[in-house]
């Protein structure tokens, strides 16, 4: 059944799910949201957390968890409850293991949580029906909407909300660092290619160096900027996660930091800074130069016959300006690039650090039995 409303449809279904044109968005999307009382318990064909393994999209879900008590009581029923809770507890815990989904796969927990929402930043199902495979057997009835606005609104001021009242699956600073060094790994990656693409050029064969055409623009330095600002803070972020009781992980911790201590974060800052040489290389324009020495220096006699002489000589001049820009950073380039991959190698033993420790780090507030 299907009642269209403005901005929507309502719908309702049995022997299927009612939100299967949110599933088809999912291979597309950027961004998926979801909340839901409860999950498949069964630990085979669980069709609807395969699909969340197969999307690079950044994925959270919030879950209750049924038979989760706030308190057992030491009777026989409460014992009974205890035990069914540490059970439903553990395949949770399980089945929701980041390890087992993408990188962006962020579980939380919410013991009060009965509302139910699946959706993209394209698409969203607000009604009945859980994240559950089982929910294809019930009467489920709820919305679909494509309202992008109302849709970014709702995640912005609804699932956050929700979210922040949730107990997330690791430990929330743990959970914090963990986030921020994958966040980190992803965007400089990013940085390392577009250098390697429009700034560098393997020509020589024997390593990379400064190429001819530049590609790269001031938005892509002040970019680069503001994340080397967020990496020069990962050491802080680290710090939040000592362990009181855990030295070994303490002391992992301080050889991980020592690692990110290390790096020349200030000295690249500087060098895309407006004084920095790849800054002056980056946003200097030998067509405008052109013209400027033109207009400036040659306009009361560059004039008829001599235009073009004057125009060439202007040209001549900024290509020799755009030479001495080049050859000042490529005195640095070496250095620099050798620096992004300290960066980059940095990076790779926080995730490794990151992989080793979370298994020690799951919430211990989710199992209170």
């Amino acid at each position: 059944m299907e009642l269209l409303f403005s901005g929507g449809k309502f719908v309702s279904s049995k022997d299927e799910l009612n939100y299967n044109e949110v599933l088809d968005d999912f291979q597309n999307a950027e961004t998926i949201r979801i909340i839901t009382y409860n999950i498949s318990k069964r630990t085979y064909n669980d069709r609807l957390l395969e699909m969340l393994k197969n999307t690079n999209a950044d994925v959270q879900i919030i879950t209750n968890i049924p038979s989760r008590m706030p308190e057992y009581y030491h009777t026989y029923s409460g014992n009974f409850m205890r035990s069914k809770a540490k059970e439903n507890i553990q395949i949770y815990i399980s089945k929701l293991n980041p390890d087992k989904f993408s990188g962006q796969f962020s579980p939380f927990f919410n013991v009060h949580n009965h509302a139910k929402l699946i959706g993209t930043e394209n698409i969203v199902y607000i009604g009945s029906a859980n994240y559950s495979n089982e929910s294809a057997d019930n009467v489920e009835a709820g919305v679909i909407i494509q309202d992008k606005i109302f849709i970014n609104k709702l995640y912005k001021d609804f699932f956050e909300n929700i979210k922040n009242e949730s107990l997330s699956y690791f430990d929330e600073n743990f959970n914090a660092f963990h986030l921020f060094v994958l966040s980190l790994y992803v965007k400089f990656h990013q940085h390392h290619k577009k250098l390697l693409q429009d700034l560098y050029t393997d020509y020589e064969r024997t390593k990379m160096c400064v190429a001819d055409a530049i590609y790269i623009d001031e938005s892509d330095l002040a970019i680069l900027y503001k994340d080397l600002e967020e990496l020069d803070a990962i050491s802080q972020v680290a710090d939040d996660t000592f362990d009181e009781i855990n030295d070994d992980y303490n002391d992992a911790l301080e050889e991980m930091k020592e690692r990110f201590d290390a790096l020349s974060i200030d000295w690249l800052k500087d060098l895309i800074s407006e004084d920095g040489s790849l800054y002056q290389l980056a946003t200097f324009d030998k067509e405008t130069e052109a013209n400027n020495i033109l207009q400036n220096d040659s306009a009361h006699v560059a004039y008829d016959e001599y235009l073009d002489t004057y125009a060439e000589t202007a040209v001549d001049i900024a290509a020799e300006r755009f030479s001495v820009l080049h050859n000042n950073f490529s005195e640095e380039s070496d250095e620099f690039l050798a620096e992004f991959e300290k960066i980059l190698t940095a990076l790779d033993l926080a995730l490794a650090f990151v992989d080793k420790w979370k298994s020690s780090k799951i919430n211990s507030e989710i199992d209170n039995t």
